[in-house]
């Protein structure tokens, strides 16, 4: 044994780590604005605790054979089902379906071991027990993994492999169970890794919510609420420290005060709309469209030549104009004007390129509207 603590010392923390997960798991959910996945996972938690006291009675002939065996099992199988179909809310894929689908194995196990009696031996009720918390366990760390390629933040990488981790000590558990394989530690030091393992699922999951919650106040606060385009202060993040090459456009809708006034502000945030979803479907990789404020939007192309610049002008230009807007049958005349400016050696700041650009726009507003200037 590794560690110097008796076994009902660590059969008492362990339970405790589960009640305090499920705890910390329900204060989250309420102070959460999205709490998809941590109600499944406090139940989950809970379940686990509570078969882990009535295993812990069970062995003191505090409650009834039949009781303990049938009920620790089954509690515990219930609880890592759930684990699983809260982490894979969590992962943002809620599925109600494959939660009462989880919910199957539990049931399934609990009327076998009605029937059979199998819980009653000990072997065949750990091996049980184990092989649910092992595919559970897997399965969470597996799809909290996947998750980081379309949301990369840190705490999904440390949660996955503290599921992994506690996985792996019950697959340590369960070679040990069937195969009779001696192992370098004791049940106290296993009982001791699921201790840290519970209140490390329990802290990341807590860090992982308040990561997400971070970055989506920082997304709200970089993009324009309306059309889903980044603002002004995302699109001055995106320009590079210094000035070298490549161009940027900035495109101004024309008469859009007449638009409001003629057919109402909400035929022109259509507008706006319509023309944000135009522009963007016409952007390749690394090019960045904002709307820098009111009817005036703004794109930096990192490395179009002032040729390619300007032919890409002309093309958003021209999608503008043949957009279609109606408004009772009555078509909304929406055009665009736009300014270009391509970086050059004398350049020493982007405020200089964007105002060179502006005087672009100011300068193709002059000459009649509807056509693009550099």
């Amino acid at each position: 044994m590794l560690l110097n603590v008796d076994l009902s010392t660590v059969l008492t923390l362990h339970e405790t780590s589960l009640m305090v997960g499920a705890l910390v798991f329900l204060h989250v959910r309420r102070q959460s604005t999205q709490p998809q996945g941590l109600g499944l996972l406090a139940v989950g938690f809970a379940a686990l605790a509570l078969g882990a006291v009535l295993a812990g009675m069970g062995e003191s002939r505090a409650v009834p054979v039949w009781l303990w065996t049938h009920c620790s099992l089954w509690l515990g199988m219930l609880g890592y089902a759930l684990l699983w179909a809260g982490f894979g809310e969590l992962d943002g894929r809620p599925n109600w379906l494959r939660t009462r689908w989880v919910l199957l194995l539990p049931a399934a196990v609990g009327a076998a071991g009605l029937v059979s009696g199998f819980p009653y031996q000990n072997l065949w009720r750990a091996s049980a027990f184990h092989t649910g918390a092992v595919l559970a366990l897997a399965l969470a760390a597996w799809q909290i993994q996947r998750g980081y390629r379309q949301e990369d933040l840190p705490g999904r990488q440390l949660l996955a492999a503290a599921l992994a981790l506690s996985a792996g000590v019950y697959a340590a558990n369960l070679f040990n169970l069937l195969m009779d394989f001696p192992l370098p530690f004791g049940v106290e030091d296993a009982f001791f890794v699921q201790i840290l393992c519970n209140f490390g699922i329990a802290l990341l999951t807590v860090s992982l919510v308040s990561q997400r919650s971070a970055r989506r106040l920082q997304q709200m606060a970089q993009t324009d609420p309306l059309t889903g385009v980044g603002n002004r202060r995302w699109f001055l993040a995106q320009l590079p420290a210094q000035v070298h090459t490549g161009a940027v456009v900035v495109m101004d809708l024309d008469h859009f005060k007449q638009i409001n006034d003629r057919f109402g502000h909400a035929v022109g945030d259509q507008v706006l709309v319509d023309f944000a979803h135009c522009v963007n479907s016409m952007l390749g990789a690394g090019e960045r469209f904002a709307r820098y404020g009111g009817e005036e939007f703004s794109l930096f192309l990192p490395h179009a030549s002032a040729a390619e610049a300007l032919a890409l002008a002309e093309r958003l230009r021209q999608g503008v104009e043949q957009q279609v807007h109606l408004n009772q049958d009555v078509r909304v005349p929406v055009t665009v004007s736009l300014g270009v400016a391509s970086a050059t050696p004398h350049d020493l700041s982007w405020q200089a390129l964007l105002h060179r650009a502006d005087q672009a726009l100011y300068a193709a507003k002059s000459a009649g509207r509807n056509r693009v200037m550099a």
